[in-house]
């Protein structure tokens, strides 16, 4: 009895192994999920669980958001998509175009809802469909509607060329198209962004602190009528976009009935690659559909490691060169 056992016991470990191995879907982990607000669930293959932050997202995983609720989607190559109340969101593939390479290829369908994103610089090339039309992308700080077969799109930096079945254009920056069908003209749609988030830091530079230290520095958000370079009156929740887990934001930040808000960011010391970093690229958009009118606005900082010279930055607001 004691032989039998004994030769039993690799073909129990083999068996054991085999269960272990993961299915062919959990090999492409493509994405991350945080900042969830309400109810949010994952769909996959025939099931649904509760998403949580920090949740890993695959090829062909649905995000369903409840009523008034949100949740951001980060992908490999840092680009972000921030989704918001009764929207299905699709992950079709998202694939490295050549191992090796950093650069990325998305494909997403959004069946119904509404989000913003914020596509990575050089790394990306997105294609965003839905019933309506489609959006290919690169670069780009974009909203994004689909609701009752029409879709609406508004572009703050980048490119982003939209096709349905009758024609094919090309957005520019502080462009936005509202009412596109998936037949008839688009560009008689086009029409410029009303509205522009004005985002600028007390200082254009900051000294990173010393290990055991941190520092505050204050920004101000203001709201404006474009054409008009008027404050806008209009209140409503910011999400702050960053790379940098060495920069944090105070929670829950609102634009006050002025259009207007003051707010501060704690700097942490930078470990690692961080400190090699010269510059901090920094994004405030409105949280909500309603908000597709808006312009993003936008601080690069200049980081300064403790003695240093501080060094000018010349930005080209057109391309988002730094020099």
């Amino acid at each position: 009895m004691k032989k039998t056992a004994l030769l039993s016991a690799p073909l129990l470990l083999m068996f054991a192994l085999f269960l272990w191995i993961p299915d062919a879907s959990a090999i492409n982990a493509v994405a991350s999920i945080k900042d969830i607000q309400g109810q949010i669930d994952i769909e996959r293959q025939h099931s649904k669980l509760a998403a949580r932050n920090g949740l890993i997202l695959y090829d062909n995983d649905t995000v369903v958001t409840g009523d008034h609720s949100k949740a951001t989607i980060v992908f490999r190559d840092g680009s972000i998509i921030r989704l918001f109340g009764n929207t299905r969101f699709m992950i079709e593939k998202s694939v490295e175009a050549k191992k090796g390479s950093r650069r990325f290829l998305h494909k997403i369908f959004l069946k119904l809802g509404s989000f913003w994103g914020k596509f990575s610089r050089k790394y990306q090339n997105t294609t965003i469909r839905t019933p309506t039309a489609t959006a290919g992308i690169k670069g780009t700080i974009i909203v994004m509607t689909e609701q009752d077969g029409k879709m609406g799109i508004s572009l703050t930096t980048g490119a982003v060329t939209i096709n349905n079945d009758s024609e094919a254009i090309t957005l520019q920056p502080g462009q936005m198209l509202m009412g596109i069908t998936q037949r008839g003209s688009i560009g008689d749609k086009i029409q410029n962004l009303p509205y522009r988030l004005i985002f600028k830091s007390d200082h254009p530079e900051v000294i990173i602190p010393g290990s055991g230290n941190e520092v505050e520095i204050f920004f101000t958000l203001q709201m404006v009528q474009k054409t008009k370079n008027l404050n806008a009156s209009r209140t409503g929740p910011v999400y702050i976009s960053h790379s940098f887990d060495n920069i944090r934001f105070e929670p829950d930040i609102h634009l006050n009935e002025r259009g207007y808000a003051r707010i501060k960011a704690t700097v942490q010391p930078f470990q690692g690659r961080e400190r090699l970093r010269e510059t901090a690229e920094i994004t405030a958009l409105m949280d909500g559909e309603t908000f597709i009118d808006v312009d993003a606005g936008q601080v690069i900082l200049a980081l300064i490691q403790a003695g240093q010279k501080a060094k000018t930055l010349k930005v080209d607001v057109k391309s988002d060169r730094i020099e």
